[in-house]
């Protein structure tokens, strides 16, 4: 085999397994909360999703004061990134809670 050939397939196959590392980047990670709203029933926050972002795929961790909201599945889809709001049903009690999470706010509005 020509050497070539040999550098082509090389780059291919890096190529291929660098897109498979940056797309399951996100399991098990802290996720960027935009919007943070606390009640006394819930916690509600809007999270970047590809088009498969789901509930389902965060868990909720508090303690003590501390708030953290981590992703468990990776968002595997190819749509444009955007907002997704999402409800996580918590009994907060009255308090001042602390976001591990990196938090952005928005001053968008959307109706």
């Amino acid at each position: 085999m020509s050497t070539k050939v040999m550098f082509v397939s090389a780059a291919i196959a890096s190529l291929l397994m660098a897109g498979c590392a940056s797309m399951a980047k996100n399991e098990g990670s802290e996720a960027i909360l935009f919007n943070p709203s606390v009640t006394s029933q819930a916690l509600e926050v809007s999270v970047i999703s590809n088009g498969c972002t789901k509930a389902e795929h965060f868990y909720l961790k508090v303690h003590d004061d501390q708030v953290e909201l981590r992703r468990t599945q990776a968002d595997k889809c190819r749509a444009a990134p955007s907002l997704v709001r999402l409800s996580f049903e918590y009994s907060f009690s009255d308090g001042v809670y602390q976001f591990k999470n990196e938090v952005r706010y928005s001053n968008r509005i959307v109706r």
